[in-house]
């Protein structure tokens, strides 16, 4: 069908109307496009309820323009949440309900890369050391649990097992997760033959986790992994065959440099320092001075050549500070072979670290260096340099910051909340000792617009001025001579926020009136009637509702300064943040609308507004979406309705994020037992084409009612907290239909409000093969109760569950009560008509229907366009003349064009003397481009035909005036007229309102200015 209207379409014809005709063509070719192309699914789910509980940060997740998803249906429903922190110190539950029915299970832990293996905890892995040597042949790796807590005692952490792979063999070791830190440290030491002596190889180290064990180290002894099993890389480590120097150098001057280890010393332990001079020194004397503290002592003063220099030791005490004066003088010249600015060892000095000086916790001492020279300048020598010693009773190996997460989702612009991971600085002994640094400690982040840490750098944080995120932004720490960097990522908000509405019209619900807040309780039973029709009255109107979400993706900008984003699970993932915006959410005008709860929006009056939300850190807007309420009136079509027998549900697990979970809940419909209950779940839908679940209007305001083929068959489900549930009292193996209908409230019931607003049909098991309909129409006493309620309309249940409780069977009401409550309704006066619900017209026939319309249009406008053309270019008619003798002499015909009262004179003087007084005429004159013709009667005729003015226009109209002459036979006393002279006769005028009427366009309005007009014309005559 599309293809053949595009045949048409290129076929049209090419007229002075064919660009409206194209125009009209491309509209009606998109409307069909939508209509053949688009096929949307009804957006229902089953309003079950689905919470995560014992997590403690989670967020609700969708797909871009896929809510509810694909897989949702009347009968079930999908979610995703994302869990931020996926190990949780109590295993997370997901738990679906839907009154009276609940069930739950445990979230399933992560799946691992590469083998696809549930791991119940989240391990960070860090090497220490990038290389070894064989002075040093230990490789040390730090495990740590991050994201989660743990309950307190030492049986509840596991065991992490390091495996070393190298070509020369395998080593592994293990070690158990401290309670304190949540981290241990294996320390492996490499076998000296894998150290080769000409070359640096590699050595790859992998970790499992096992469960503890109650022999020594609380670890199994452990092994190769098995042949189902395989191990979680941590990264390689290289094997030198030498140690790399570990000092720095630090000039003095310009031709003095300071070589000094760049690792911390022991208590006891003896360590040098090297002066090196460059080979164009001249000086023959040179003096060092150097200053150190209490507990550090300068031992001795080695020359490295001999040869060439002396030195000279000399010490000075003090209370605060020893003092060592070092001497050094030229021996002998320099070498010419070497290059000036070479650097040379000139002298070593040592020192010593007097035993307990640190107390068992790092410290540093400072040793002040000056260089002294003969007939120096007294400014010169106040240039010092000062160089601390880390001195240490533990042999630290790094410092490594500790974080609970690796990445951040920044909430604080919505909710004004900061948001902090915690940090813990620990230090890595030899050995594998763990010790936490708490004071003394420096830190630093590298981008403050996307990142901040604290004062006492326990904790990085977002405060909500943050402007970005950024993938693995660095925050700096130190702490003595150590440092060391975390890298993080952090998700930003992408403002601003989108905001969801299920109908952004609302719109007036067709006989659905709902008891005011003041008189929202029902009445007794034993009220007066004017105290109902009272009630009644008081009762307003009901306006459609709709679900609000709010909804915003997270984002990462990268470090380069690019604009490429990452986002958070995909680009076409939304977050639901309404539990953490709906606070801060509003509507702008409370008298069109109002926000229930945050989530539900209710129509109040008829108006236009907007839902806004404002930043709680500022007066700026995050989101807002526009809204209307119309008094315009919709119906509700039908109730779909699914029963639910149980709840049951499924969990899996995502791959975009190790947080990911989707659960999906179905109503279990099976064939109910004898007394089993049964909750009904309802939809609405409306004749504006949207749907609403029942749960969005207040249950005060449902009247609903069941009702079932055999009388007794289903009874109300009392104390329950589901909106319509029955209990079944027996079923058969074909199934039971329960039919279900919807009433205004009970106190806003009148006269036709009686008649159900909707209705619908559910099957308690499985439905019946369709039949085909008998071609004679039933009787009403014969037809189904499915067919009478909706053929009349007449709420025909018995029992109502929600208005007033009782359920009970369908054709146990008296025919006589059916005829009496039809009577009291035809005598009861309604505020407002109920007309029968219009039938749901599907895509296809709106989209024919609208073809239709935009066929006649171009035909209505073909038309016009026609007749206006027409009328432009038509021919004028000639003027109409009066019938004559054929054999009588022709008259002449005078028309007058012009208005020039004087040439109107002229022209009447041509006329015969002789005229009788009785005879007047008066010719009428017009704008430009009209005619005046006046025919003349002969002289010998008796009583004429009326004469005929006409009168034409350039538009084509004609005004015709017709004049009543009477020929008079000539007088005597006239000279006779020559023979062949034409006969010319004036007008004869009725009276003074024909001529006003003639003369009405020569614009003389004033009675005046019309009578000084018609006596100059008489005069001329």
């Amino acid at each position: 069908m599309c293809v053949l209207m595009a045949r048409r379409a290129a076929a049209a014809p090419r007229g002075p109307c064919g660009p409206w005709l194209c125009l009209l063509m491309a509209l009606a070719l998109d409307v069909l496009r939508v209509d053949c192309d688009q096929d949307p699914l009804d957006p229902v789910y089953l309003p079950a309820a689905l919470e995560l509980l014992d997590a403690p940060e989670h967020f609700r997740v969708q797909q871009v323009g896929r809510y509810p998803p694909a897989n949702s249906s009347l009968g079930s429903r999908s979610e995703t949440f994302l869990l931020l922190q996926p190990w949780p110190r109590a295993q997370p539950l997901l738990r679906a309900s839907y009154p009276p029915f609940a069930t739950q299970q445990v979230v399933p832990p992560r799946v691992t890369e590469p083998h696809q293996r549930p791991v119940p905890w989240d391990v960070r892995a860090v090497s220490v050391e990038a290389a070894v040597t064989p002075a040093t042949p230990h490789a040390r790796v730090l495990f740590h649990l991050k994201g989660q807590d743990w309950p307190p005692g030492p049986g509840s952490l596991p065991c992490a097992r390091l495996h070393a792979t190298h070509p020369a063999g395998t080593a592994h070791r293990a070690c158990r997760f401290q309670p304190s830190l949540g981290a241990c440290v294996v320390e492996m030491e490499f076998p000296s033959h894998w150290f080769s002596q000409g070359s640096i190889t590699r050595a790859e180290l992998a970790y499992m986790l096992e469960p503890a064990a109650e022999g020594p180290g609380g670890c199994g002894p452990g092994g190769e992994p098995g042949p189902g099993e395989q191990a979680l890389p941590v990264g390689s480590v290289e094997l030198r065959p030498v140690d790399p120097p570990q000092y720095q150098e630090v000039p003095l001057d310009e031709v003095v440099t300071l070589r000094v280890p760049d690792v911390p010393v022991r208590p006891g332990q003896l360590f040098s320092a090297t002066l090196l001079l460059r080979h164009n020194f001249t000086a023959s004397v040179l003096a060092l001075r150097i200053k150190v503290k209490k507990g550090l002592h300068v031992t001795a003063a080695r020359p490295a050549q001999p040869t060439l220099w002396t030195a000279k030791l000399d010490r000075f005490k003090g209370s605060k500070h020893h003092t060592t004066l070092i001497t050094c003088h030229r021996a002998g010249p320099t070498g010419q072979d070497a290059s000036p600015l070479e650097l040379s060892e000139f002298l070593w000095v040592d020192f010593l670290v007097d035993n307990g000086t640190s107390g068992g916790v790092a410290v540093t001492r400072p040793v002040t260096w000056q260089l002294e020279y003969p007939g120096q300048a007294p400014e010169a020598e106040k240039d010092k340099m000062v160089w601390e010693i880390l001195v240490s009773e533990r042999d630290i190996r790094a410092l490594i910051p500790l974080a609970k997460a690796e990445e951040l989702v920044n909430t604080a612009p919505l909710t004004g909340v900061p948001r902090r991971v915690p940090v813990r600085l620990v230090t890595v002994d030899s050995g594998g000792a763990l010790v936490e640094v708490t004071e003394h400690i420096g830190c630093e982040s590298a981008n403050t617009q996307v990142l901040q840490v604290s004062e006492a750098c326990d904790a990085v944080l977002v405060a909500g001025k943050e402007s970005r995120g950024a993938l693995g932004v660095r925050v700096d720490f130190w702490w003595r001579r150590l440092r060391a960097s975390l890298r993080l990522t952090v998700w930003a908000p992408l403002l601003p926020l989108r905001i969801e509405l299920t109908d952004t019209t609302l719109e007036q619900v067709r006989g659905w009136r709902v008891p005011s807040s003041a008189e929202g309780a029902l009445e007794p039973e034993a009220v007066a009637a004017d105290e109902v029709e009272r009630r009644v009255r008081s009762c307003r109107l009901q306006y459609q509702r709709a679900n609000v979400r709010f909804l915003v993706p997270f984002a990462a900008h990268p470090l380069d300064g690019s604009r490429r984003l990452t986002h958070l699970l995909g680009p076409d993932w939304l977050l639901d943040v309404s539990h953490l915006v709906a606070p801060h959410a509003h509507v702008q005008d409370p008298r069109v609308a109002s926000l229930e709860g945050g989530r539900v929006l209710v129509g109040r009056e008829p108006g236009v507004t907007s839902i806004e939300v404002r930043s709680p850190l500022s007066d700026s807007i995050l989101g807002e979406q526009a809204l209307a309420v119309t008094d315009d009136k919709v119906s509700v079509l039908e109730l779909r309705v699914q029963p639910v027998m149980g709840i049951s549900l499924t969990l899996s697990r995502g791959a975009a994020h190790p947080g990911e979970v989707t659960a999906s809940c179905w109503a279990q419909s099976a064939l109910p037992a004898p007394k089993q209950e049964v909750a009904l779940s309802l939809w609405l839908s409306f004749s504006d084409h949207t749907l609403a679940p029942a749960e969005l209007y207040d249950h005060r305001d449902l009247g609903l009612s069941v009702s079932a083929e055999e009388p007794g068959a289903v009874l109300p489900a009392e104390g329950q907290g589901a909106q319509l549930g029955v209990v079944v009292s027996g079923v058969g193996p074909e199934g039971l239909p329960l039919h279900v209908s919807l009433h205004p409230p009970e106190p806003c019931r009148r006269g036709r409000h009686r008649v159900p607003l909707a209705s619908g049909t559910a099957w308690l098991g499985l439905p019946p093969a369709p039949t085909p309909a008998p071609a004679f129409p039933s009787s009403p006493a014969q037809s189904s109760p499915a067919m009478e309620t909706s053929m009349s309309g007449e709420g025909l249940a018995a029992g109502s569950v929600g208005g007033n409780g009782g359920v009970r069977g369908k054709f146990e009401r008296a025919e006589e009560e059916a005829g009496k409550e039809e009577a009291e309704a035809k005598e009861e006066e309604e505020e407002e008509e109920m007309v029968p619900a219009p039938q749901r017209v599907t895509d296809l026939e709106l989209g024919m229907y609208a073809l239709l319309g935009i066929f006649c249009l171009a035909i209505l406008i073909f038309l016009v366009n026609g007749v206006v053309f027409v009328l432009r270019y038509q021919r004028k008619e000639p003027p109409d003349s009066a019938p004559t003798d054929p054999a009588s002499p022709q008259p002449h015909n005078w028309v007058w064009l012009g208005t020039d009262q004087e040439e109107l004179s002229r022209q009447l003087d041509r006329q015969s003397p002789g005229l009788s007084k009785g005879e007047r005429s008066c010719p009428c004159e017009s704008g430009g481009g009209e005619a005046l013709t006046v025919v003349t009667v002969p002289a010998g005729g008796t009583t004429s035909s009326p004469s005929t003015l006409a009168r034409k226009e350039a538009g084509g109209r004609r005004k015709r005036v017709e004049f009543v002459t009477f020929a008079s036979a000539p007088p005597a006393q006239l000279p006779e007229e020559p023979v062949g002279a034409p006969a010319v006769q004036s007008i004869l005028v009725a009276g003074e309102e024909d001529i006003r009427w003639v003369c009405e366009d020569m614009g003389l309005k004033d009675p005046e200015e019309l009578r000084s007009y018609m006596e100059r014309i008489r005069g001329s005559s």
